[in-house]
C-alpha cells in the first residue's frame, strides 16, 4: 500500500508541475474591445422600391434591406468607418421593367451614439 501510495504522490506532482508549466507559458489573457456601434436611418422618397445596399469600403457593397416609397430602414454598423455610402436600386430594374433612374446614393457621416438619417431621393 505505501508504494501505490508513493505513486499516486508522484503522479499529483506531476500533474501539478505540468499545470503549472502550461499556466506560465500561456499567452497572457487580452480584453477584447468591441467597437462602437453607430445608427443610421434610410428614407426613400422616390417613386419606386428600392434594394438598399450600404458601401464602407471602396468596391464592395452589403444588401441591407428593401424600401417601398416613404418607408424608413434602421442599421447598425460598428463607428470604426466613419462614413458609409448608401445605394438604392430600383427592384423595377432589375426585373426588367423601366425606370428613370438606375440607382441613386448618399453617405452619412456616422457619430457615435446618434442616429444619422440620410433621404434617397429622385431627381
Amino acid at each position: 500500500m505505501a508504494f501505490a501510495e508513493r505513486l499516486a504522490d508522484r503522479i499529483r506532482a506531476a500533474a501539478f508541475v505540468a499545470a503549472a508549466v502550461a499556466s506560465s507559458c500561456a499567452p497572457q489573457r487580452q480584453e477584447l474591445v468591441t467597437p462602437a456601434s453607430c445608427e443610421f436611418a434610410v428614407y426613400n422618397l422616390t417613386p419606386h422600391a428600392l434594394e438598399i445596399r450600404m458601401r464602407v469600403r471602396r468596391l464592395s457593397t452589403t444588401p441591407i434591406g428593401a424600401l417601398n416609397p416613404g418607408e424608413l430602414l434602421t442599421y447598425t454598423v460598428p463607428c470604426d468607418g466613419r462614413r458609409v455610402w448608401i445605394v438604392g436600386i430600383p427592384i423595377p430594374s432589375q426585373v426588367g421593367a423601366r425606370v428613370s433612374f438606375s440607382s441613386v446614393q448618399e453617405h452619412v457621416d456616422l457619430i457615435e451614439g446618434q442616429r444619422v438619417q440620410v433621404a434617397l431621393q429622385w431627381p
